[in-house]
């Protein structure tokens, strides 16, 4: 079981290695056109979604067939965003579509929301599994995507969604690299999903 983390130069990957590393799972960072060579792959992002849509541009083919293959994807903050079709931070810029709906600006005069706020559970999903409504988990964000069909979701000025998933692609508005026990639970059923996925071809 090979896990790729996506390093195309935005966000602190090296806290999602670790993380990884302390459930004692092997990772490996990879660049975006290599992420065919890995059973599932993480896409973290920390800024702004702008410069994810121009430096993951050129790789945007790569990636929408990752997401086809039916291999594990989980992308992180911006990484989540950058699944759905635009955003509007910092104007307007194409994501990769394959949720529909835009990132907006959360409404809520504070902002970037930083630290703890609880998710609200709204669907069951293997990402989720043992994860309790009201769990408390670590954002910062001032942008989100619409709550629509979201698995979880979390309020700050607004309802946005905190967890999406459909099939084996996974987002997480929060980060869950920095969400102590209940991030690394969340990370850890993501193995449990690339497991299963490996399994099942044999």
């Amino acid at each position: 079981m090979k896990i790729g983390i996506i390093n195309y130069g935005m966000g602190n990957i090296q806290s999602v290695y670790n993380a990884f590393n302390y459930l004692k799972v092997e990772v490996e960072f990879t660049k975006p056109e290599d992420i065919n060579n890995f059973d599932a792959v993480v896409l973290p992002g920390v800024g702004a979604f702008k410069d994810t849509a121009i430096l993951l541009k050129p790789y945007k083919k790569d990636i929408l067939g990752f997401l086809s293959s039916g291999k594990p994807f989980l992308g992180i903050c911006i990484g989540l965003q950058y699944l759905y079709e635009k955003s509007y931070e910092n104007g307007e810029w194409n994501g990769l579509g394959y949720f529909r709906g835009q990132v907006k600006k959360l409404p809520e005069k504070k902002l970037p929301q930083i630290g703890w706020n609880k998710i609200i559970i709204q669907r069951k999903n293997p990402l989720l599994r043992n994860i309790s409504s009201g769990s408390y988990v670590y954002y910062i964000n001032s942008y989100a995507a619409n709550k629509e069909k979201a698995l979880a979701t979390s309020l700050y000025g607004d309802e946005f969604a905190a967890v999406v998933g459909s099939g084996n692609v996974f987002g997480t508005q929060f980060h869950p690299e920095k969400s102590g026990e209940i991030g690394l639970k969340i990370l850890n059923n993501f193995v449990e999903v690339t497991r299963n996925v490996c399994n099942s071809k044999y």
